[in-house]
């Protein structure tokens, strides 16, 4: 049983944890705004850093092409899902957590460059959906109460990102959010059933023992595993104070002769003798 205080320190230490699960998402999202701004004041056109599909220099955009993005209005929609999720990802699975994110970041871009058009897809948006997909698909799978509860919350927060699956501007890459959202189920599959036959093993481990009713022994100038009943004995003498017995006899078995141990004390007075 933990303490107030031991409480205090716990609810103290998973605040401070909870707080430090987004700076990863946040120093992320900064790396994307200092190259934007390098990009947008040197007038460099960084798009050709893009997945381009089915080339093999393309690939480079598996890794590069999160960091680019074509305007600050695009920069702005991924920058606070980026950090909101990964959060949320580092925060609840906090062993698996750095794995999920760099296997999304990682799929997200090699899935688009097997089903996307002959284009350059840049953009987070593929991680996004990535990092989206896994806590939905983690959520309803495993069941747990915790990963049920944020898969509620990205449903309720981002349900609009389900219309990015589908083919609806030509300047939007949808094959890179589908291809971010199957990472993210491929994710859930590769860790999320890892963490959750691990939970299940170790539930397996606490095993409830039989009922058993332990008797209250006593450790002061007895062995403390023996059980003792004492009797009481008084004679009735008249006014005056006379000693009385109390017998304390060990509870053994019916084919163990028990020792008697008598102690005679005086109902007035201090003295006590002790009889073997």
């Amino acid at each position: 049983m933990r303490t107030g205080q031991g409480m205090l320190e716990s609810t103290q230490q998973e605040s401070s944890r909870f707080g430090y699960s987004f700076l990863p998402g946040l120093l992320f999202v900064l790396l994307l705004w200092l190259v934007h701004m390098l990009s947008y004041f040197s007038n460099a056109e960084l798009a050709w850093l893009g997945v381009f599909p089915r080339n093999f220099f393309g690939l480079v955009g598996v890794f590069l092409s999160p960091l680019i993005h074509s305007d600050l209005k695009h920069l702005l929609s991924n920058s606070f899902p980026l950090i909101l999720l990964s959060g949320f990802i580092l925060f609840i699975h906090k062993q698996e957590g750095a794995k999920v994110l760099i296997l999304v970041y990682v799929l997200s871009g090699v899935f688009t460059w097997f089903i996307g058009r002959q284009s350059y897809h840049i953009g987070a948006s593929g991680v996004v959906y990535g990092m989206a997909g896994f806590l939905l698909f983690h959520g309803f799978l495993t069941r747990d109460r915790g990963s049920l509860a944020v898969a509620f919350a990205v449903l309720f927060l981002y349900s609009g990102l389900f219309y990015g699956l589908f083919p609806k501007e030509e300047r939007v890459s949808w094959e890179g959010h589908l291809a971010g959202m199957f990472a993210g189920l491929v994710a859930t599959f590769f860790i999320g059933d890892h963490t959750f036959s691990k939970r299940r093993s170790n539930k397996a481990v606490v095993t409830v023992q039989p009922a058993v009713t332990q008797r209250h022994v006593s450790s002061t100038f007895i062995p403390y595993y023996m059980h003792y009943t004492i009797h009481y004995s008084l004679e009735n003498t008249g006014k005056e104070a006379k000693p009385f017995v109390y017998t304390l006899t060990p509870d053994f078995q019916s084919d163990q002769k028990p020792p008697t141990v008598q102690y005679t004390s005086a109902i007035k007075g201090l003295s006590t003798t002790r009889k073997y």
